[in-house]
């Protein structure tokens, strides 16, 4: 927006004016609880093959995450990002 100040004055006047401003990010604690492992590990006959996120087909040596109320597994680095940079709490992409 062309009249939004972004000078260092005019962000240290939102700052006041906002207060204390949160993350919506999810928590970090949050996600190194998610249990975890290889994809080798958890793979059964009828296992998906694909990550939700980055849609790439997952290699046996592949770190998944799982989210603790979602039955899916995704790419552990995916999960993180996704929640860390994007998402609010309810990060789960397919539930």
């Amino acid at each position: 927006d062309e009249e939004f100040d972004d000078s260092y004055e005019g962000l240290l006047s939102l700052s006041n004016a906002l207060g204390e401003v949160r993350s919506r990010a999810t928590p970090e604690e949050m996600i190194a609880s998610l249990p975890n492992g290889t994809f080798k590990e958890w793979e059964k006959e009828d296992s998906e093959t694909r990550c939700a996120i980055c849609l790439d087909d997952y290699e046996p040596s592949d770190v998944v995450a799982k989210p603790m109320e979602c039955p899916h597994w995704q790419h552990k680095g995916c999960l993180e990002v996704s929640a860390i940079e994007t998402r609010p709490y309810g990060f789960f992409v397919q539930c």
